[in-house]
């Protein structure tokens, strides 16, 4: 199972899009599972996640997490403003070269 984890500001627009994107993750089989947390918590969840997302409200700390991570990757403005979890879904699956969607 890949773990990816969804970093914003204070966690709870994290969880809706996390939410959002479980559903897709079922709809296309695929063995990706999303935790969320609030970037305060960022450093303690990030160790055993296999990408790291960053919401566009918290990219200012993009620097700070990449020193922490080797794999993280800021979340599209369009994907993240519309919650779209089938997006999201697309979009990690090509960050993590398992690009079994077609677009």
């Amino acid at each position: 199972m890949t773990k990816v984890l969804i970093v914003c500001g204070s966690g709870i627009s994290s969880q809706l899009l996390k939410e959002s994107a479980m559903r897709s993750t079922e709809a296309y089989h695929t063995d990706i599972t999303f935790e969320s947390t609030s970037f305060l918590n960022a450093p303690q969840e990030m160790d055993d996640s296999d990408l790291v997302l960053v919401a566009p409200q918290v990219s200012y700390h993009y620097e700070q997490l990449t020193a922490a991570h080797d794999r993280v990757e800021q979340i599209p403005d369009d994907i993240y403003a519309w919650l779209n979890g089938e997006s999201l879904v697309k979009f990690t699956m090509r960050e993590l070269d398992k690009n079994k969607v077609n677009e």
